[in-house]
């Protein structure tokens, strides 16, 4: 499943689709970005990174912290690279979110974007960033394929490769399993005027393109249990 997934998405690199999901995303990536509230000190992980446009985001604002940006697809993480050869503080590798390759509470940032649903174990990647994550750290993200968004379903058979479909209420469970607490979740609407064509390849008709725009991106804002939280929790209600 890594190596497919390598594969798929060194190929959508070279055909330039990093830079056409860049414009794509953010819109309404900045939206949510502009919720993690990233301090001068903070310590970023972006999760599936793409062009990095997210990672550069993020590492402006931590200007005496840094960025990291993390994908899967060498070729993405390459171009990422290439794009962002003026920072000094953003870094980029290649990996599997079910297996990072960082200490434990060695964040105090999470940014994700149209990512998670790729991922062969969802319960697993999210296990990871939260290891990954400090006490009281936030983590947010965002997915435009899911169970709500019905003009999106298309998609699991448009992709060639496998993905998951599922409901905001199965992502919050997901996320508190993990290790999450103040789960939250809410739509994110893209402010760019509606076009006269739509995309082709990923919808039927324009009325699917319409209902797709309609219901939005569903975000999901969470942050790892501080050690008060965790003691309260493991200690279960007085009696």
């Amino acid at each position: 499943m890594e190596e497919r997934l390598r594969l798929e998405f060194n190929e959508w690199a070279r055909g330039g689709s990093a830079e056409r999901m860049e414009r794509g995303h953010l819109p309404v990536g900045l939206q949510a970005l502009a919720r993690l509230n990233v301090a001068r000190k903070a310590r970023c992980l972006d999760l599936g990174c793409g062009s990095g446009w997210a990672t550069r985001w993020m590492a402006e604002r931590a200007s005496d912290g840094f960025a990291i940006g993390l994908d899967v697809s060498d070729e993405m993480a390459r171009r990422a690279r290439e794009r962002s050869a003026s920072f000094t503080n953003a870094f980029f590798c290649v990996a599997n979110a079910e297996r990072l390759p960082f200490a434990n509470a060695f964040f105090t940032h999470a940014f994700s974007m149209e990512a998670l649903y790729y991922c062969a174990d969802i319960a697993a990647a999210l296990k990871e960033v939260c290891r990954v994550l400090a006490p009281g750290a936030r983590f947010i993200a965002v997915v435009d394929l899911f169970y709500e968004n019905r003009a999106t379903h298309g998609w699991t058979r448009r992709l060639n490769v496998p993905v998951h479909l599922l409901s905001s209420a199965e992502y919050r469970d997901l996320f508190a399993r993990a290790g999450f607490v103040q789960i939250e979740d809410a739509r994110l609407y893209d402010p760019t005027p509606l076009e006269e064509d739509y995309p082709i390849g990923w919808f039927d008709t324009r009325e699917d393109y319409l209902s797709y725009r309609a219901e939005g991106s569903l975000m999901i804002k969470a942050m790892k249990a501080t050690r008060w939280e965790t003691e309260r929790t493991s200690a279960g209600p007085k009696t």
